[in-house]
C-alpha cells in the first residue's frame, strides 16, 4: 500500500562573528583561505535541518524512542516503542511521495540556502545505500529500496543549493558499540560509512556530526580521525563542534547562540517540540 509519509523541519540559523576556529586539529589552510571555505555559510543564515525516518510512522522522537533493556530512555509515558517494533518499522517504510526537487524549491523560495538531511540517526538506520550495514533504506526487505540521501542530493546539485548531512557518530542498533573489546571495528564501521557518504554523492559542503556526552564523549568515537577524513575527502567541508573537537562552529540547541566576536555559531532550532515528526500539533 502507498503511504503518505510525513517528516519534521529543524531551521538553523548561522549568525556569525568573527572567525577563528579555535583549538583542535590543525588545517592546512591560511587564514584567507578559511574565510573563503566558510563565505557561503556565513552569508547564508537560514537552512533546513531535516530529521526524517521509519519511526515517522509512529510519529515519535526519532532515535530517543527506541526504548528497551538496552537504551532504558523512557520518552514520556507512552511515547516508547519497543526495540523489536522500532528496528523493523523500516520493512513498512514506504515515502512513495518523496519529492526531493519539490522540498528543494520549497526550501529555496523560503528563503532557506542550505540542506541538511539525517544520512544516519543514533538508532542506526541509514537513509543511504551503505554496504557494511543490512539496516539500510535499500534493504531488500524495505519496500522502498531507493537511496533517500543520492536523490537529494542530486537535487541539490541540480538547483545550486549547498548540500549537507546529519551523522550520529552513537549507533544503538550496531552491536560492536556495546561490546567490550569490539569498539575499534566500531570505529572501522564509522569510518566506512563516513567515506561512503562523501565519496559517492558529489559536493558536500556541511557535515554535522552528532556525538553524545558526557555518557558516550564525542572523541571516544576517533574523532579526531573522522574529521581528518572528511576533509580528505571534502577539502572545502564545514564542521560541527560535535566530534571531539570544536573544528569549524558551534551549535547551541533550541536556544539562540548569544553575541561571539572569536566563533562563529549555528542555532539548532525546531519547528515544533520534539525532534521528529508529530502526529498531534499543540492544542489538538
Amino acid at each position: 500500500m502507498t503511504k503518505r509519509l510525513c517528516f519534521i523541519a529543524m531551521l538553523t540559523a548561522a549568525c556569525l562573528i568573527g572567525s577563528p576556529a579555535g583549538a583542535g586539529e590543525p588545517i592546512a589552510e591560511t587564514p584567507d583561505q578559511r574565510d573563503a571555505r566558510l563565505a557561503w555559510w556565513r552569508e547564508a543564515r537560514f537552512g533546513l535541518f531535516l530529521h526524517w525516518g521509519p519511526v515517522s510512522l509512529e510519529g515519535t522522537e526519532i532515535g530517543w524512542s527506541r526504548a528497551g533493556e538496552r537504551r532504558g530512555y523512557p520518552y514520556g509515558p507512552g511515547k516508547e516503542v519497543p526495540v523489536e517494533i522500532y528496528d523493523n518499522l523500516y520493512k513498512k517504510f514506504n515515502p512513495t511521495y518523496y519529492n526531493p526537487e519539490e522540498w528543494v524549491a520549497l526550501t529555496r523560495a523560503a528563503g532557506m540556502k542550505y540542506v541538511v538531511l539525517t544520512a544516519r540517526h543514533h538508532d542506526g538506520f541509514s537513509m543511504f545505500d551503505t554496504q557494511v550495514s543490512k539496516y539500510k533504506i535499500t534493504s531488500p526487505e524495505s519496500p522502498y529500496r531507493r537511496d533517500i540521501v543520492k536523490a537529494l542530493a542530486e537535487a541539490c546539485h541540480k538547483a545550486g543549493m549547498h548540500l549537507g548531512s546529519y551523522y550520529s557518530q552513537p549507533d544503538w542498533h550496531h552491536l560492536d558499540a556495546f561490546t567490550p573489546g569490539r569498539h575499534d571495528r566500531c570505529k572501522a564501521y564509522l569510518r566506512a560509512q563516513l567515506t561512503e557518504l562523501l565519496s559517492h554523492y558529489g559536493k558536500v559542503d556541511y557535515l554535522f556530526f552528532d556525538g553524545l556526552s558526557p555518557d558516550h564523549p564525542a572523541n571516544a568515537y576517533g574523532g579526531s580521525a573522522l574529521n581528518e577524513l572528511a576533509r580528505q575527502l571534502q577539502p572545502q567541508i564545514i564542521l560541527n563542534d560535535r566530534n571531539g573537537s570544536p573544528s569549524d562552529f558551534d551549535t547551541p540547541e533550541q536556544t539562540i547562540g548569544g553575541f561571539r566576536i572569536d566563533r562563529p555559531w549555528e542555532t539548532c532550532m525546531t519547528l515544533g517540540d520534539q525532534w521528529a515528526y508529530k502526529v498531534t500539533i499543540h492544542g489538538g
